[in-house]
């Protein structure tokens, strides 16, 4: 293996949903900075236009605790059906997630949810709740 190219976006769900939150907590300690960048990378590819069209929102997620940052900002940008992901971007944010990064993880590969997450206090929402509810809709998270 050469880098993180060299890792299937499916072979990693299933690595990912097989660790424990202590392991994936080390690794994210480890590797937090190459594994969120990754994940970020992969977004536009795993759009669903047709879920997404007609949104034009600026996502902003904030992961908290990953290398010696704070707080770790990106942007996911849709528009006309497409995707970009700006990292640390200055764009207007119409919904900020911010949570830990093992709850992110867990997140957007699927092995939680966003309801759960806010119960337990775990995930913060600011902005359009509405649009919040939709955002796991707009991609395709591979399944291992």
């Amino acid at each position: 293996m050469t880098g993180p190219d060299a890792i299937d976006p499916v072979e990693a769900a299933r690595l990912l949903a097989a660790a424990s939150d202590e392991k994936l907590a080390a690794g994210m300690e480890a590797n937090g900075e190459l594994i969120l960048a990754e994940i970020f990378r992969q977004m536009p590819g795993r759009l669903d236009a047709a879920a997404a069209g007609g949104v034009s929102a600026v996502i902003e997620w904030q992961v908290t605790g990953v290398g010696k940052e704070d707080v770790r900002r990106w942007q996911v940008v849709i528009r006309e059906g497409s995707c970009e992901v700006l990292d640390e971007g200055t764009e207007d944010p119409s919904v900020v997630f911010r949570l830990g990064p093992v709850d992110f993880v867990r997140l957007v590969t699927g092995g939680t949810n966003g309801p759960k997450l806010f119960l337990l206090g775990r995930l913060r929402i600011e902005g359009d709740l509405l649009l919040a509810a939709r955002v796991p809709g707009f991609f395709v998270i591979p399944r291992a």
